[in-house]
């Protein structure tokens, strides 16, 4: 699967999203960092990723904007980190459960998911 990180995840966990067979991309540590959410999602529904991030409100907006235009393609997954441990174990625990979705979701539907 092809994931854009948002800045709140470590760049740790899109290198274990690598090691794990995924093209795994980090807003966190990029030239990306700083853009503003439209930005990111138009460039991952671009590029066919899937955006992982915590800001629902922001995301969700912008999926409900695709959708009342008729043109739903992007795909983003909502985590919430007070439900990964913190510190070392938070990035290996996200890709962890991002590949296991992966693998329950191969072929995810343009809109908005919670992992």
């Amino acid at each position: 699967m092809k994931w854009l990180l948002d800045e709140m995840f470590p760049p740790a966990a899109a290198v274990e999203l690598r090691r794990l067979g995924h093209d795994a991309r980090s807003v966190a540590g990029s030239l990306l960092a700083g853009s503003d959410d439209e930005q990111l999602y138009e460039l991952a529904a671009d590029q066919g990723r899937v955006v992982v991030t915590e800001n629902f409100a922001d995301y969700a907006s912008l999926v409900a904007q695709d959708l009342e235009r008729g043109a739903a393609r992007g795909i983003v997954t909502f985590v919430r980190k007070s439900d990964i441990p913190t510190g070392s174990s938070l990035w290996p625990t996200l890709a962890r459960r991002l590949d296991a979705w992966a693998a329950e979701n191969p072929q995810p539907l343009p809109g908005t998911h919670w992992r």
